[in-house]
């Protein structure tokens, strides 16, 4: 019997990758975003690359995707989250070999439902295909002639494709502040941290930025945050560096801006010792 133990370097990103060592890399876009009327079908591609100068195989498969803002994530069986597309979503191929130094296109096709339940679709569903390569000592690869006692450490790459299908959704963004930390590092640069939670239906990805005044009103600048994608139910820590400051009193007025007339704002009373 082969036993192995994989190693799994995951890339989930919303940009074009860049060439990795990994033999099998995903060129093409990592999110794709389509808004949909019920009853729609539409179809996409992912382009696999083999930069190698041998033939390489990759699998492809599905699961749903949730993630907060304490770092976990959470890949399950497709399908089975509430927001889920997966069952609406068909993959033309399950494996794959990539020629050397070519890509290929693995297409995809969304079949919308009419209706969920009773209710007519509003908001945003998503899910991931995964697109994995197979190492040559794996027993999934489909080449593999080694002897049934081999034992070995698989290095794998595996990059995930974020497919999500957007309705119209009339009720808006809705964005929550859950948390917030003040930290400060050696050098006396403090960095606001607040986690941030998507309680609304749709995919967002809101403008953020911090405010900051001194306790006398004088206002000290604008601070911006990395944009990121909030899933309905997911969150994400935001890290908002605000500078080397002297100790006192400081006023961070903060601002959330979801788009439209989507605009969310807090604030906080800061001291540094």
């Amino acid at each position: 019997m082969k036993r192995f133990f994989p190693l799994i370097a995951f890339i989930l990103v919303g940009a074009i990758s860049s060439p990795a060592s990994a033999q099998i890399s995903v060129r093409s876009q990592l999110s794709h975003d389509k808004s949909v009327v019920p009853g729609e079908q539409y179809s996409g591609a992912i382009l696999v690359r083999n930069d190698s100068d041998k033939p390489q195989q990759a699998k492809v498969y599905q699961t749903d995707y949730l993630f907060q803002a304490d770092g976990s994530n959470y890949f399950g069986d497709p399908g089975k989250l509430e927001r889920s597309n997966a069952s609406w979503i068909e993959v033309a191929a399950s494996q794959v070999v990539v020629p050397p130094r070519s890509s290929i296109e693995v297409t995809y096709r969304v079949n919308v439902p009419d209706q969920i339940g009773d209710a007519i679709p509003s908001g945003s569903f998503w899910s991931i295909i995964m697109v994995e390569g197979i190492p040559e000592t794996s027993p999934e690869n489909l080449e593999n002639d080694l002897p049934d006692n081999s034992y070995g450490v698989l290095q794998v790459t595996r990059y995930g494709v974020q497919v999500a299908s957007h309705f119209e959704d009339t009720e808006g963004a809705a964005l929550t502040i859950t948390d917030s930390q003040l930290t400060k590092s050696e050098e006396s640069e403090a960095t606001l941290n607040l986690a941030v939670r998507n309680d609304g239906h749709m995919l967002v990805r809101p403008d953020m930025w911090v405010e900051l005044y001194a306790e006398d009103g004088t206002a000290l600048g604008r601070m911006e945050a990395q944009k990121s994608r909030l899933y309905p139910g997911t969150s994400v820590t935001q890290r908002i560096k605000l500078g080397k400051l002297d100790p006192g009193a400081y006023r961070a007025l903060v601002i959330m801006d979801a788009g439209e007339e989507d605009v969310f704002g807090a604030e906080f009373n800061l001291n540094i010792d």
